[in-house]
């Protein structure tokens, strides 16, 4: 921990809490390995991250989920500790998760499916394809194709060393936080900035043209059972206010929550309210 600042160093305590409460498996696939934690009891859920993430976007609702379901948290092939990079696109990304998420727990074993952002993306595809999933719950899912809102222009990254200029890190962390991933200035906090440096470190696909297309609605209509969408009252990604219930074409029920004071990174920002309407969307309820 030698030149990192108190807040720092408390918040990668904090991970390293949390990884040591998990299973770490380093997954073989073609050759390279997706890295998944798991922990908890109950029914299968498999937690998908966003792009420029990990599975340590979860972090702060792993505690209560873990209580009622087994989680299963890959960091998607591209992304984090998985050496495992797509190079031709979504539909290879995808087929490489259901590759690995087939061999670890069986093609037809039923599970339950929630996905962050470009993960809720990934999440619709999976959830297309794969038969046995049983309920699909996305937290401002990318690829809607609708308007967003941003209107602060992150800033440069790559030339940042936390640990010779802690200061100047942590303002560049907490600027771009607030303009893609948080609402609340209270909301930025020292595990925020890591969980955000060290996913950033660690992406090598480009998420960036998915996520901006209109992929979302299509994978859902291919998928026949219920689906529930959670946003941030201030998700920069959309305007959730715009986003209305629906039914599926096979007559199922869309349903949109919208959860006040948040941004898009809702798992971090209102992590109580999140988990709850999880489990009830997981539920059916």
């Amino acid at each position: 921990m030698e030149g990192r600042g108190p807040g720092r160093a408390a918040a990668c305590a904090q991970i390293a809490a949390l990884e040591s409460a998990c299973e770490r498996i380093a997954q073989p696939v073609l050759g390279h390995q997706v890295v998944w934690r798991r922990v908890g009891s109950g029914p299968p859920l498999v937690l998908l991250h966003g792009g420029h993430g990990s599975w340590l976007h979860w972090a702060r609702v792993i505690p209560e989920l873990s209580h009622r379901f087994s989680l299963w948290m890959p960091d998607m092939p591209g992304y984090g500790e998985s050496t495992l990079t797509p190079t031709h696109g979504l539909d290879e990304l995808v087929a490489q998760l259901r590759q690995g998420l087939d061999a670890l727990l069986g093609a037809r074993t039923p599970i339950l499916l929630g996905g962050f952002s470009f993960g809720g993306l990934v999440s619709a595809q999976l959830a297309a394809q794969r038969d046995h999933v049983q309920r699909l719950v996305l937290i401002g899912p990318a690829g809607h194709g609708g308007p967003r809102r941003q209107t602060v222009t992150p800033l440069p990254w790559r030339n940042l060393d936390p640990d010779a200029d802690p200061l100047g890190w942590a303002s560049r962390m907490r600027h771009n936080l607030l303009a893609q991933m948080l609402h609340s200035e209270a909301a930025v906090d020292a595990l925020a900035m890591e969980i955000q440096w060290r996913g950033c470190l660690n992406t090598r696909f480009r998420s960036k043209p998915f996520s901006r297309s209109a992929a979302l609605a299509p994978a859902l209509d291919r998928y026949p059972l219920e689906v529930l969408t959670i946003w941030g009252e201030h998700d920069v990604t959309a305007v959730p206010r715009d986003m209305a219930d629906g039914m599926a074409p096979q007559g199922v029920p869309r349903r949109q929550r919208v959860v006040d004071g948040a941004g898009h990174w809702l798992m971090h920002e209102r992590p109580a309210a999140t988990a709850l309407l999880m489990r009830q969307g997981l539920a059916g309820a």
